[in-house]
């Protein structure tokens, strides 16, 4: 599903015009986002919790040339689905 298909989603299921589920799909995704740089967990009841985390630098090494990388720190967003969700999806 991309972003299209969900703005037309929430189009129907909430019955109301393109412009407004479109501005409603907008605003949450610029929330979730600022919250997500503030390094702040965003917790959905019933869906699940999104969370930035820090990865830690590391040494790799090139299985051809053994030749060893530091990799830098980075950051990434992590899912947790609730227990709702990973019931439902197994049943």
């Amino acid at each position: 599903m991309n972003t299209k298909e969900i703005i037309a989603e929430i189009k129907n299921r909430l019955q109301i015009d393109a412009e407004t589920s479109d501005t409603l799909f907008r605003g949450l995704s610029e929330a979730l986002k600022k919250e997500l740089l503030d390094n702040n967990v965003v917790a959905l009841q019933g869906f699940g919790s999104f969370e930035a985390r820090r990865k830690a630098e590391r040494i790799s090494v090139n299985p051809t040339t053994k030749q060893r990388m530091l990799i830098p720190p980075k950051q990434s967003i992590a899912f947790k689905p609730s227990s709702t969700i990973k019931d439902k999806f197994n049943q």
